[in-house]
């Protein structure tokens, strides 16, 4: 009797909250995790849904939760997770895909990479999941927001697919973000699906007290009604303008796959020719900046300035700065070094004499599209070159540069002129605006707004554009600050400080709009002073509670074979 026990120990029978795991076959399990990608796909800006599902952001999580409950084998548990993370990863960025010759390394190894890293975070998720039966449901959601953090944070860091981009229809329901920041609202949504899932578990399976069961839902609809009220009240109430700057945004629509460099170019400069001759005809202010997206300008000005004297034939840069008489920022790189052939993807203001201002260097590159990681080991470098086709890409920048503008002396509609005589804004470049420090740091360091200035026609899908639009909005919302986007073919538009647009283009169109971007007054949200702290919270929640999870299983460990003993 003694060793049967044993081995019965070894095996997980004798423990009868292991039971639960031969309720469900493996293949359900599977399957569980498969609709939970395939759901959570759906919440998130696609082209079914393209300003994604909030009901689905709401439930998408349930079948993941109940697998795991139902899982007690960690290799299990790993594999449900590669499978959710791989599937997810593949649907939400499918885009990756039209990335050319490249769709391989783009999505495929990528795809890959979230395989294993959902894989190992499921498996601890997992462990630590089955030591928490009175307040699991909690620990997921907080589990689930520092997974998020994780995987958005650093070099390699790729802020898409949060829970919290569901909402993207609803922005009522993300304006607590200027609280705890995006990770706030996908613990939220996390919570909705755990609690969901006790209640269905319950009913079922009856696993937990039917009263417990009722706590989580009503946690979550409270949890929910706080995120109604505060979005209600802060919308109600608009931070006030105290300037505002005239923006020409151009909207070229060129396909960066087979447009030259005077293709696109000449594409800017005729919509916002266009677009000045429009304003004469009708007497209106001129703008206080014309705006060209990312990459408009494919050579290095400083050092190509007399080809834009020329250039393009159709219409040269130059002569038309000069008659516009308003300065340009723009996409352009900028040579560090000829000899080493270093180069930064950059943005510059170019005045209408000709003359080049500041230039802000991107910080964070899109790894192994723009810049690779350890291109000074010589043994990666060729196989980078020789394998993958790809050179080395820009160099990082290393300054958070911010650009000051006198606007032009006019009637704002606010009783008065503008009241700022120097409005100060930055440019995060592409999708550097997914990153919320970053943001902070231009805030920071004096920006009164941000403008964005990218190129995300490759991928040719609605979809794509749209997930990096919801990215932006968030960042207005934490900082209260506008946010203009300025791109090639979408979405170009001005973002309010509650996330709501003020003016927006429609995408892959050629065209321009003129548009008065508000500067709010400066108001240092509690986000803004403490950035994600809530994320923080839940990583030092998760890694306390994993340490706990550990002592616990040796503490029962040794009960249980103390007890086999004495049999």
């Amino acid at each position: 009797m003694n060793e049967l026990a044993k081995g019965l120990h070894r095996h997980n029978i004798l423990k009868p909250e292991n039971l639960s795991s031969f309720s469900t076959p493996f293949w359900i399990r599977l399957l569980w995790a498969f609709l939970a990608a395939l759901f959570a796909a759906l919440a998130q800006p696609n082209e079914l849904f393209l300003y994604g599902n909030w009901f689905f952001g709401l439930f998408c999580l349930v079948p993941l939760y109940m697998a795991l409950v139902d899982t007690e084998k960690l290799e299990e548990a790993s594999l449900i997770g590669a499978l959710f993370g791989a599937l997810y990863h593949a649907l939400t960025s499918y885009w990756l895909f039209f990335y050319k010759n490249f769709a391989f390394w783009t999505l495929g190894t990528t795809t890959i990479a979230y395989a294993v890293i959902y894989g190992v975070a499921l498996m601890y998720g997992c462990f630590f999941l089955h030591h928490t039966d009175g307040c699991r449901p909690l620990a997921f959601a907080l589990a689930w927001a520092a997974l998020e953090f994780a995987k958005s944070t650093g070099f390699l860091g790729y802020p898409w697919g949060l829970l919290a981009y569901s909402f993207t229809g609803l922005p009522i329901m993300l304006q607590t973000a200027d609280l705890w920041g995006v990770y706030g609202i996908s613990a939220f949504l996390a919570l909705c699906s755990s609690a969901t899932s006790e209640l269905i578990l319950q009913k079922t399976r009856k696993m937990s007290p039917l009263k417990s069961c009722f706590r989580w839902p009503t946690i979550a609809g409270t949890w929910a009604i706080i995120l109604l009220l505060y979005g209600a009240l802060t919308i109600s109430r608009p931070i006030p303008i105290r300037a505002t700057l005239r923006l020409l945004l151009c909207q070229q629509n060129t396909d960066p796959w087979i447009s030259g460099e005077n293709e696109a170019l000449y594409a800017n400069i005729k919509v916002a020719k266009e677009a000045l001759k429009s304003i004469q005809e009708e007497k209106g202010a001129m703008p206080d900046l014309i705006v060209f997206s990312e990459t408009s300008l494919r050579r290095p000005y400083k050092d190509f300035q007399s080809w834009f004297e020329h250039n393009p034939p159709e219409e040269p840069l130059l002569p038309f700065l000069r008659n516009a008489n308003i300065p340009l920022l723009t996409g352009l790189p900028v040579v560090w070094n000829w000899d080493t052939n270093e180069a930064s993807n950059s943005v510059g203001i170019i005045y209408p004499t000709g003359k080049i201002g500041e230039t802000y260097a991107k910080i964070h590159p899109v790894p192994f599209a723009e810049a690779i990681p350890f291109w000074e080991f010589s043994w990666f470098r060729s196989f980078i070159q020789n394998v993958i086709g790809l050179e080395s890409g820009w160099v990082m920048g290393n300054e958070e540069v911010i650009f000051a503008l006198s606007p032009k002396n006019r009637d704002d509609g606010m009783n008065g002129m503008n009241t700022l005589p120097t409005i100060r804004f930055a440019t995060p470049i592409c999708f550097e605006d997914a990153f919320s420090e970053l943001c902070r740091d231009f805030i920071h360091r004096g920006a009164d707004l941000l403008i964005n200035l990218t190129n995300d026609s490759w991928s040719r899908t609605k979809s794509a554009q749209i997930q990096h639009y919801a990215v932006a909005r968030l960042r207005a919302i934490e900082t209260r600050r506008a946010l203009v986007r300025s791109t090639n073919s979408g979405v170009t538009c001005v973002i309010g400080s509650d996330g709501r647009n003020i003016a927006e283009l429609p995408q892959f169109i050629n065209a321009s709009m003129v548009v008065d971007v508000p500067i709010y007054e400066s108001r240092f949200t509690f986000y803004l002073n403490f950035g994600d702290w809530f994320a923080w919270v839940c990583a030092d929640f998760v890694g306390l509670l994993f340490i706990w999870a550990i002592l616990d299983t040796k503490r029962k460990n040794y009960v249980i074979q103390s007890n086999i003993n004495h049999l």
